[in-house]
């Protein structure tokens, strides 16, 4: 039980020190290089050595931890528990007694560069969902101020209790725009319609996260009196940060995809029910 506690602590170690590295690495000042031997026949709990090579010859109970510089284990070292090495090599010579596993890992340019290029992946993954959420919180306020009086108009023909009805009408009208995309895009003449099909839905998101935001607002106590696009405001910035929820957010933007899609359908299903007959 103890050894396996120990292991646990290791491997979480192991984890905040791999985040250290690059300030280990850098301040020598305050690291200094100094190598560190357990010679034979001494006895010690655990042995801890950053920026500097370590010599096992007699006896560890605990762990053994080196960052920054080589292990030797000495055909007299006996160690209990877990060899952790960073940054270095483990050497260990015939008859050096482990009572657990070691673990290594390697500096070198290769891990460096995965490491670089792991965390610029990351970090460029955030700046496109940070990016993301600040347009979707920007474009539905921007449509509603410049639209004013249409865009008021526009979004009180639909009332919360419709939004059901509209998510069913985005679902179909969604089915028959990827049946015609792909009709489209297996022939070369096609491809500019999709580019089209693509802007218009672009845009229909657009128009449908304003109204939606704007509906969100409606149910939040105390937004009765304030100004409309303040509303928008409101009810975008409550969406966005409901998308952001990992698995459950995905979910939450397809819905409103869905219904946004509804909205300008029938939206031009009443444009056209209202073109007077020759």
């Amino acid at each position: 039980m103890r050894k396996s506690r120990k292991s646990i602590f290791t491997i979480s170690l192991l984890m905040l020190l791999m985040l250290l590295i690059p300030g280990v690495a850098s301040a020598k000042s305050i690291f200094e290089h100094h190598n560190t031997t357990v010679p034979i026949g001494q006895s010690v709990d655990d042995v801890y050595v950053i920026g500097g090579d370590a010599e096992v010859q007699g006896q560890v109970h605990g762990i053994v931890v080196v960052i920054n510089g080589n292990l030797h284990l000495a055909s007299t070292a006996t160690v209990d528990g877990v060899v952790v090495v960073i940054g270095g090599e483990v050497v260990q010579d015939n008859g050096a007694m482990l009572g657990d596993d070691i673990y290594t890992i390697s500096l070198d340019t290769a891990t460096q560069n995965s490491l670089l290029l792991g965390s610029g992946l990351v970090m460029s993954l955030w700046v496109l969902q940070l990016a993301g959420g600040l347009l979707m919180v920007l474009i539905p306020v921007l449509i509603r101020v410049l639209g004013k009086r249409r865009m008021a108009e526009f979004t009180e023909q639909y009332e919360q209790s419709a939004m059901g009805r509209l998510l069913y009408t985005g679902f179909f009208s969604g089915l028959l725009v990827a049946a015609i995309s792909m009709l489209l895009l297996v022939t070369v003449i096609g491809i500019p319609f999709l580019v089209l099909i693509l802007i218009a839905l672009i845009a229909a998101m657009a128009l449908g996260f304003t109204v939606i935001s704007y509906r969100i607002a409606d149910q939040i106590k105390g937004t009765e009196r304030i100004a409309d696009w303040l509303k928008v405001l409101i009810g975008a910035s409550v969406l966005t940060a409901f998308t952001t929820i990992p698995l459950v957010g995905w979910m939450i933007f397809i819905i409103a995809m869905l219904m946004s899609l509804g909205i300008c359908t029938q939206w031009l299903a009443g444009k056209r029910k209202k073109k007077p007959k020759k």
